[in-house]
């Protein structure tokens, strides 16, 4: 893929986010979780689309992030798997860093 398009593929991104943080405002709380959530997705996304995602731990975590998109918003369970997956984050990042 071109740098132009992954240019674009930024751009789209970047747009997302944009909108997504003034739709805040008018938005359910909840909707923010989500559409973080969402955005983390979606460069992953771009990422492997790129084939720059060859990392397992970020692999592991994009097909959570792709399941938790295609659920409920349920708040307890967001919140309980947002938990787990920073604790996660944290573990690997130490590891990372050893």
């Amino acid at each position: 893929m071109s740098a132009e398009h992954l240019q674009e593929e930024f751009f789209h991104l970047i747009a997302y986010m944009i909108t997504s943080a003034r739709g805040l405002y008018e938005e359910p709380a909840d909707y923010g979780v989500f559409r973080l959530l969402d955005s983390a997705g979606r460069l992953l996304d771009i990422l492997q689309n790129q084939g720059l995602l060859t990392d397992r731990f970020l692999l592991d975590l994009k097909q959570k992030i792709d399941a938790e998109r295609e659920n409920s918003m349920d708040n307890e369970r967001q919140r309980q798997l947002l938990d787990e997956w920073i604790l996660a984050i944290s573990d690997e990042m130490r590891r990372r860093l050893d």
